[in-house]
């Protein structure tokens, strides 16, 4: 059975002190206990999922040390809090350094019908993340980290943090589980820590194209995937297609994910014989997405590196890279 998502001693322990007056207060308010919905009857308008203000997310996130691990990063930030619908709320964290978004968070309340369970577990309250961004638009793609699909900028190295903060927040509004859909198969690599594809015959496809992938670079195989260059046994291409996957906090959303029809479709897809087609990759690797300068001689060696061929037809040089949508996160 999948395991409740493991927290750190300290994100425990500054959950335990953080109260529901912490994360409502307003800045030079002093509120009442029916402004902080702890009478009877108390709606909380205004607050994230009737939890949140602005101001309450700020002290949260730097009681947990995340503001400051951003700020190390990118320098001073700015919260800014859209909740028109006080159960769809938009979280962005400004760079004011580079007048850009560096974190930008769409969320919602939704029900486990939506992620396609079934019975008692289509009734769980869950924490749905409509759309990820985590990026560093200060700092330049190299070798060492070339861009992901999808990718803008590089990432921050601080997905795992704001994944437990999310978790975090998922049980402090009552909710039994964090679900969203990875818009790419290089974001479902990034969430699979913590996360599972709803789906056993998703989770099982998931595993086979990360087992063709071995001993190759995380970056290359999803290029590769993106790309549409894996095959399968017939030569055919075999691509990832965007499904949701869910992380559980309680048990009844977790025994979902434990089912014996769940465990053979995972079992009969991570069976699956799939393999990466070089040449299809050669051609259509996106050189003008990627670091000035040559590239390392590894990736020659498997890319045909050739300085004076045109860009691929896959991503024209004069083409913008596509934004990222949906769940697109980046470390």
């Amino acid at each position: 059975m999948p395991r409740t998502p493991e927290l750190t001693t300290h994100a425990r322990r500054i959950y335990s002190r953080l109260n529901s007056a912490d994360l409502a207060a307003s800045a030079g308010e002093s509120l009442s206990l029916e402004d902080l919905g702890l009478e009877s009857g108390g709606d909380r308008v205004g607050l994230a999922f009737g939890t949140y203000s602005r101001e309450g997310l700020e002290h949260a996130l730097r009681a947990y040390g995340f503001a400051q691990r951003l700020e190390e990063r990118v320098g001073p930030v700015e919260l800014r809090l859209s909740c028109q619908d006080p159960f769809q709320p938009r979280i962005t964290l400004m760079s004011r350094r580079y007048h850009s978004a560096v974190v930008d968070l769409s969320l919602r309340q939704a029900m486990g019908a939506e992620v396609g369970f079934t019975r008692s577990a289509a009734e769980a309250p869950l924490l749905y993340v409509d759309s990820l961004l985590l990026q560093h638009p200060g700092r330049p793609f190299d070798w060492n980290r070339p861009p992901l699909p999808g990718q803008l900028h590089p990432g921050l190295s601080l997905s795992r943090d704001l994944l437990e903060l999310l978790h975090l927040m998922a049980r402090r509004i009552g909710a039994e589980g964090v679900a969203l859909m990875p818009a790419t198969f290089s974001a479902a690599c990034v969430y699979e820590r913590r996360f599972t594809f709803v789906d056993g015959a998703a989770q099982g496809h998931f595993s086979a194209l990360r087992r063709a992938g071995r001993g190759w670079p995380r970056w290359m195989l999803a290029w590769a995937v993106e790309l549409g260059c894996m095959r399968d046994a017939q030569g055919q291409p075999n691509l990832f297609t965007p499904t949701p996957m869910i992380s559980p906090l309680s048990r009844r959303v977790a025994r979902r994910l434990d089912t014996g029809g769940w465990h053979k479709a995972w079992r009969f897809h991570a069976k699956q014989a799939l393999s990466l087609d070089e040449e299809a990759l050669q051609a259509r690797f996106p050189w003008a997405r990627m670091p000035p300068g040559p590239p390392p001689e590894r990736v020659v060696e498997v890319l045909g590196y050739d300085p004076l061929a045109p860009a691929s037809l896959f991503q024209d040089a004069s083409e913008p890279a596509p934004a990222p949508v949906r769940s697109a996160a980046t470390s």
